[in-house]
Formats: structure tokens, sequence, C-alpha cells
């Protein structure tokens, strides 16, 4: 059966979520007029908690970092974050926008499309991290890891936003990198009433490449009030919508094969990637200096994506401004990408003619036109009761029941069509350093004929995973608050039950007599790369495969794979975590230290399914495994005032690193030959013990004024049991169902060597340069920048040998952030860039060159203000001004390109609004 999503539901939940935003702005904007202010005793209007717009006039990013000074200053751990504006909202278009701007902070980049969705922290990759809402962890909004997308949170949700990058033992165990604590609004933010709204429209320069591409920009409204005889009550409402339509073009190079150029025009042989020159495939030993390197295959993948962002939080609230509060909050939050991938690519067969140590070319090729409609939805929501007690002034109970659900969802259509290879599809090559390689077809006729490429597969694919977690918790705290003085301590127990699903349903055809592209039909669109030098794209157009799969059934069968393919890397995966921790510590004008300990015992049962036996396409076994382990976790926290303004920060703790879910329990299909008898499978490993890191943190911060900030901070972390996937080769006798002696080969993740980082980090703010004369004193800024040393653990390669990697995985070695800021009168103005250093996606177990990873990117953006009066503000704001394209490289000194993923400009033109 194929399936077919029901875009009715979506279009309709997007409709009534825009209609939720408009209202929630107007019933505020009727709440102004019809509802006297909010009155004391005395009959006057409360003073609101926030910065007045009318006594300051500072507005949008400077109020923000103002906020995040003073934050980061009375925290008594090494801290970093960023704080909600007049509005009330992180002035980004999105967290994970916003929080780049953090010292130590890096992001990965949603597929190289263009938007900031995994953290990286102090060169740490996501599955370090823990990413948490008002103190209680997020569930995993991915398939198979632990992260949390960013992209799916809007910007609006966070009242502030906070990066603790020392632990104390109430904070969770998770957080080898640091914790991210998003702290959401409340109605007592602002007493009485309060509206505001911000709405952009948005143009992105590259528009879709098939269609015509639909408006895009965001609308944020939040509505909030206080009420009762004493304003106990509070309610708040937030919505958020934002939509991104726009294409992006990867241009793909693959691998690159080796050889032995000696200068003129050399024709070599067949090499693969061995440097030898024998046709083998590149081994871990093999050499490839002063050889030339040739791309294997030249792939344009062009996409059509519309992104949108939908998000609702409310919040019921009580205070009786004495010793009791209590809060309901529900949240929901979406992001939907519904992704058109079109591509075509030209492969190298035979012999090489080399006419220079960059070109040369190919008499025979291959080719491949495909196409792939991904509509993915990634989701988050969660519902919560809390409240806080405290018998006497220097006590405080807090108890908190979460639930929460992360979910995602993709169905895919695939159709898949090639050209065989042929003389008639040779080409030229041209691989200059510093650029893409592009190839040209002798015969460009032939090579854009439909005519000659047939359909090989039609596959339609359901993908699910749900990630629920019941989180309780309670608390006792005894003088241990940030503002108290004196011995203090605090204890608290905590409950975390998680059930993790995966679920893969896939269903292909494979047609039974020839097809051509030229019977289906293809897109009447003529699409030129912009580095292709005029070259065109062969465009498949889907509906017409479709169409043409329904109109004829006889010629397609099912593959037989499609069962096998759909069970095995189903998994399973229940953790229950149960922990407890106690603190105590001494807090005086100068002084501050807090020693605490956490006790964390966990439960894991992870239940997936392998083939019975192992060569069967029909048959299945579930397997479940039962683990268990226990972790004593030490901390301490110490903080001294040399001078009223001078802070020296010390901290020391153990944290843990979980493993993600693919490595605890997903098997891939394995390859079994009884001819050779032998077997190659990738399985999970539920015995995987957590990453368990030591950490030392100091730090040195000079508050100089209200407005300024110094910051040095250093570290270093020594984390063992890490996590590497091995390869290693056993003889078995009757192997899982077969009968004889095989030769079999796993590959699986194991607790292996120990990793080492440390780094530098510094920080400084001056948002008003009031020592300058004249117009530079209105000027401000802000530079951040983190530089790691790292020691990778080892991998084992192919062969055997151990490799000791140079970096972790998503770490980069320097991070760098700076914003010039401007603020005078009703105008000011940011300009930011940001620089993040070559950053490792994977490592190759053949060898070194075929490591992958993010080349060195540098991106700046601009923004333009204009306060109207003190409710209405006018935004203008332009994003990767200089059209920075993520580039993703290998080969030796990862000097050539592998991908470059084009997403091109944006701007925005918005209005906020106030009361």
């Amino acid at each position: 059966m194929t399936y077919r999503p029901n875009r009715r539901d979506g279009k309709n939940r997007r409709v009534s979520l825009i209609a939720l935003s408009s209202l929630t702005l107007a019933i505020g904007q009727a709440f102004a007029q019809s509802t006297q202010p909010p009155a004391g005793s005395d009959g006057t209007k409360p003073a609101s908690t926030t910065t007045t717009l009318e006594a300051v006039q500072v507005t949008g990013k400077t109020l923000s970092v103002e906020k995040a000074i003073v934050e980061k200053r009375t925290l008594p751990v090494i801290s970093d974050g960023i704080s909600a504006d007049e509005i009330g909202s992180v002035p980004d278009f999105g967290l994970g926008e916003a929080v780049q701007r953090i010292p130590g902070v890096a992001m990965t980049i949603n597929n190289g499309r263009g938007e900031a969705q995994f953290l990286n922290l102090r060169g740490l990759n996501p599955d370090y991290n823990s990413v948490m809402v008002d103190g209680i962890a997020l569930p995993s909004t991915e398939t198979t890891s632990r992260n949390v997308s960013l992209d799916v949170l809007p910007a609006s949700l966070a009242q502030q936003v906070s990066i603790y990058k020392t632990v104390t033992a109430d904070m969770p165990a998770d957080a080898i990198g640091g914790v991210v604590n998003l702290r959401t609004r409340s109605a007592f933010d602002h007493l009485g009433l309060f509206v505001s709204g911000r709405a952009d429209y948005a143009h992105w320069d590259n528009s879709r490449v098939v269609a015509h591409s639909g408006p895009s920009g965001q609308i944020e409204n939040t509505l909030s009030d206080t009420f009762g005889s004493q304003r106990q009550f509070g309610f708040l409402l937030s919505t958020s919508y934002y939509r991104r339509d726009s294409s992006s073009l990867d241009t793909a190079m693959d691998t690159d094969g080796y050889y032995k150029y000696t200068g003129g025009t050399q024709k070599l042989s067949s090499l693969g990637q061995n440097s030898a020159g024998t046709g083998s495939t590149l081994s871990p030993n093999n050499n490839v200096d002063g050889l030339v390197a040739v791309p294997d295959r030249h792939r344009w993948l062009s996409y059509d994506n519309v992104r949108q962002r939908e998000g609702v939080l409310g919040k019921f609230e009580y205070d009786n401004h004495e010793n009791l509060q209590a809060h309901l909050t529900g949240g929901f939050f979406q992001h939907e990408n519904n992704e058109l991938r079109r591509s075509q690519f030209l492969a190298r067969v035979g012999p090489a003619t080399l006419t220079s140590d960059t070109t040369g070319s190919f008499a025979k090729g291959a080719a491949q036109v495909d196409f792939d409609h991904y509509d993915q939805v990634r989701q988050i929501k969660y519902a919560e009761l809390g409240s806080s007690f405290e018998p006497d002034e220097r006590s405080q109970w807090d108890l908190v029941a979460n639930y929460a659900i992360g979910n995602y969802r993709q169905t895919t259509q695939e159709d898949v069509l090639t050209s065989a290879a042929s003389s008639k599809l040779g080409f030229g090559y041209d691989a200059s350093p510093g650029g893409v390689a592009l190839f040209t077809p002798a015969n460009p006729s032939y090579y854009m004929n439909p005519a000659n490429y047939l359909q090989t597969s039609y596959m339609n694919a359901l993908e699910r995973s749900k990630s629920g977690l019941l989180t309780l918790k309670l608390d006792f705290n005894h003088n241990l608050q940030e503002d108290a003085t004196g011995w203090g301590y605090k204890a608290g127990v905590q409950y975390r039950n998680l059930q993790q699903r995966y679920d893969l349903n896939q269903i292909g055809y494979a047609p039974t007599s020839a097809v051509s592209l030229a019977a289906i039909g293809t897109e009447d669109v003529n699409f030129q790369p912009y580095d292709g030098n005029g070259q065109n794209m062969l465009l498949i157009d889907p509906a017409k495969v479709t169409q043409y799969v329904i109109d004829h059934p006889g010629l397609y069968a099912p593959v037989s794979t499609n069962a096998r393919t759909s069970a095995i890397s189903d998994f399973n995966i229940r953790e229950a975590t149960t922990s407890g921790y106690a603190m105590a510590g001494y807090h005086d004008e100068q002084f501050m230290s807090v020693v605490g300990l956490r006790y964390e015992d966990t439960s894991q049962d992870v239940q997936n399914t392998q083939p019975n036996p192992l060569n069967s396409l029909t048959n299945f076994a579930k397997i479940d495994n039962l683990h268990h382990y226990g972790k004593l976790l030490p901390s301490t926290i110490l903080a001294y005032s040399l001078q009223p303004d001078l802070i020296l920060r010390a901290g020391a703790s153990e944290t843990l690193a979980r493993a993600s879910y693919a490595a605890l329990a997903q098997n891939s299909a394995p390859t079994v030959s009884l001819a050779g008898n032998t077997i190659s499978q990738t399985i999970g490993n539920p015995n995987l013990v957590p990453r368990k890191s030591t950490n030392y943190d100091l730090s040195l911060e000079w508050y100089p004024a209200s407005d300024a900030m110094l910051s040095l901070a250093a570290f270093q972390k020594r984390i063992q049991h890490e996590i590497v996937n091995l390869t290693t080769t056993t003889s078995e006798t009757n192997p899982d169902g077969l009968t004889g002696t095989y030769l079999v080969t796993t590959t699986e993740a194991q607790n292996a060597s120990t990793a080492k980082v440390k780094g530098l980090e510094f920080g400084a703010t001056k948002l008003h340069f009031d020592f300058l004369p004249g117009v530079l004193s209105h000027l401000g800024a802000t530079f951040n920048a983190t530089l790691l040393d790292m020691d990778g653990s080892a991998i084992t390669m192919k062969d055997g040998s151990q490799r000791q990697l140079p970096m972790l995985v998503g770490a980069a070695k320097h991070l760098l952030n700076a914003s010039l800021l401007y603020n005078q009168g009703p105008f000011s103005a940011q300009v930011s860039a940001n620089h993040t250093g070559k950053m490792p996606i994977s490592f190759a177990t053949d060898n070194a060159v075929n490591d992958i990873y993010y080349a060195q990117t540098q991106t700046y953006d601009a923004q333009l203000r204009y306060l109207y009066n003190s409710h209405v503000s006018f935004l203008l704001q332009g994003k990767n001004l200089t059209n920075a394209r993520p580039t993703r490289v290998l080969g030796p000194d990862q000097s050539l390109i592998k991908e470059e993923l084009d997403n091109g400009r944006a701007y925005y033109l918005g209005v906020t609004y106030v009361l």
C-alpha cells in the first residue's frame, strides 16, 4: 500500500495557529481599551518589574545583553546567557540563532540548509548536553539521538536562556558540555495587563526552483494579565508562527580517487582510491601525499523547502505574594519541513586521462536522476503542574510533575532512474583548488535526454519516533537561595521515566520491464545551477511518476527486502532513572561555596529485532536486553569577590553523557554470504555505560559598570568510557540460526578510550562607549572567543589498527562572535559576526583522507531598529549578508570540497508592539 499523508490537517492547523496569533493581539488591544489600570491599595498602578522604555531609551539587543550581564553576575555557577528584550522575547528569529552568540557555543545547522538546530557547547556535540525548560529536561525530537532541536522552539518561548557551564548536584547529570535552561515567560513578569507582538515579512534570495515561492516571515504575540483582589492570579498566552519558503542547492563531490600524475597528458588505468595503483580501495596505511585527487562523482541536489514553526505556550499561575506559588503550564511546539529534493549526477567509469593536476577527462561515465519528497514534522508538547511553598522565610519546598512528548514523523517518496555506463556519458572535469569541481558532459544532449534514464525504484516510507518523558521532582531548600547569607543546605529526589520508540515502514517497488523517464515525463522547468557555467539539470516531476505507477500496476513488483528493511531498524527503549542529591553551602558578601553529591540509579530495557536466521527476509526475532547501572557524582562550586566588581569562580564536578538511542538499540540488515561463509553486521549495544567526565573550571569576571563586563575562563574535561564504533572479526559456529562456521564482522558502539578537552573562553561587553566623544559615545560592542585543545578517542580502522582522533565529532577548536551596537534616541542598530572553526562530521575507518569536516564558516547579520514611540518600533534585518555557504570538506588536511551548500541571504522587515 502506498502511504499518502493527509495534508489538509496540517493546513488547517497552521491556519488556526495564525488566527490564534492574531486573536491574541486583538484580545490584548481590546483589554487595553476596556480594562482599568491595575490598582494598588492607594488606587495607583503598581510599578512594572521590567525596564521602563520612557525612562531609558534602551531596547532590543542592548536591553537583552544588559539583563544577561545581571544574571551572569548573580548566579553562583560559571554561566552565560541571553535575556528578553522589552517585548519579553529573545530578540532573534529562533533560539538556535540567539544562543550562537554566547561564548563557547557553536550550532550544527539543519542538514546544511541554513538553520541553527543542535547546540555544541565548549567543543562537545549535542549528545553531551542537556536542554531544559524551567528546570525540567526535554525529550528528544529526533529518531535515534537524545538531541533536542532548537529550531523547533521559538525565541518567544524564552524569557531567559541560561547556559550553565559548571554544575551543582541539583542539576541534571547529563551535562559534560553543560546545561541549557530556558526560563519561560510568566504573567508576573509584568503586573497587570501586558500585550506584545511582533510581525515580520521576509524575503529569501533563493526562491523555489519549481513553482512559485509563497510568503515568508513570522508573527509572535503574547497576552498576560494578573487579577484577583491582590493580583494573586495570572494567566499568559503566547503564540508564534514562522514560515520560510526558499530553496537550497547542494553541489556534492562525494569521494575522490588518488592518481600518480607525472605531467603533460597522461592516460591512467582505473584505480579506485588506491595510491599504489593496484585498483583496490584506499587502506589505512596508504599515503596520498604527492598524488592528484580526482572527484568520483559530481551531483547537484536542488531542494525546494517550506519550513514552518508553530508554537503555543499557556500558563495559569497563582502567587499569594507571601509563601505559596503554583502554576499549570502547557506547551506545543512544532517544526515542519516540507522538502522537495531533485538530484542529477554524473560519475566516472573506466580509465582517466589527466591533462593537468586539476583537469582531465573520462571517456565513459554513468548518470542518474532522482527525486525525494520528505515531509518531516518534529514536535514537542508538554504539561506541567508545579508549586512552591515557603514554611518560613529561609526554607522552601518545590514540587513539579511534568510529562513531555517528543515526536518525529517523516514521510518519503523516492523515485530513482539511472542511465547505464556509456561512452556517450563521457565528460571532462575541472577540480581547481578552492572551489567545487565541475563536470562537463562531452555529449550534453545525451546526458539531458529523458529517454536514456530507466526507472530502477519507486519507494514510499513512513518513519516515526516518539519519546515520552515523565518527570517527578521534589526539592527542599534551606537558606541556599541566591540571595541567602550564612550556612544552608538543599536536598531533593527525582524520578524520570523515558520511553523511546522508533518505527520504519518502507514499501519499495521495482519495475518488471523498462520504464524510461521520457515515458513518464519531466518538469517543464529550465534550471541552471549558479556554479554550472550554463549547464541545466534534468528534473523529475513526482506527480507524473506516481500517476504512471498507478496507471501501470502490472509493470511493478514489491521489492523482496521490504519486510526486512521495515523491521530490522525498529527498537523500543525504556529507561527509568531515580536520583537523589544533597548539597551544603555557605554564602556571605564576599565568599560563596557549595558542595554536593548526586546519585543516579538507571534501569534500561532495550528491545530490537534481528532476522532469524540472519539471511531471512521474512522471519524475525525480538531481542530483549536489560541493563542496570548506578553513578555517584560529586560537585563543588566556589566564588570569591576579590573586589565588589571582581569575582573569581572555580568548580569541580563529575557529569555524564548517555549513549544515543541508535548506539544502544538500532540494528541494520546483515549481509550474509552462504557461499563464502561470511557475515557482516552493524548492531546496537545495549550494555553501553554513559561517558563520565571529570571537569575543572576557573573564571575571573570583572563588572566595572552595569553595562560592561570582562570575563576569562579556563576549563578541562577528562572524558572516560568514550563511545566509539569498533569493528571486530571473529569465527563463529552456527551463528543465529545458520549452519556452519562463519567469519563474522561486527560493527557496534563500544565504551573505549579516554578523550580530553581543555579550553579558554574570553568575553567582553561594553554597551555604551561613554568615554568617547560625540556620536561615538552611542556605540557599544560585545566580543566572545573560545579556544579549545582536544585529544580525541581512538578508533579501530578496517585493518584492525588503532587511530588516535585529532578532535571530537561536532567540535570546533575556535569560536568567535562579535557585535557592534548603536543606540541614540529612537534609533538602534547592530552588526554581528559569527566565526566557527572547522568541525568534524565523521571519521573514516579506511583512511584519514576520507574524514569529513565542516570547513570554517563566517557569517554576518545586521539589524536597524526605529522606536516610533514607547509602544511601537520598526525593524529591518539582514541575515547571512555575505552569502556564506556551509562547506563540507575532506582529503589531505581537508583541502578538498565534498559539498557546498547555497542557501542565500534573507531580509526581514517587521514591526513590534508592546502595551
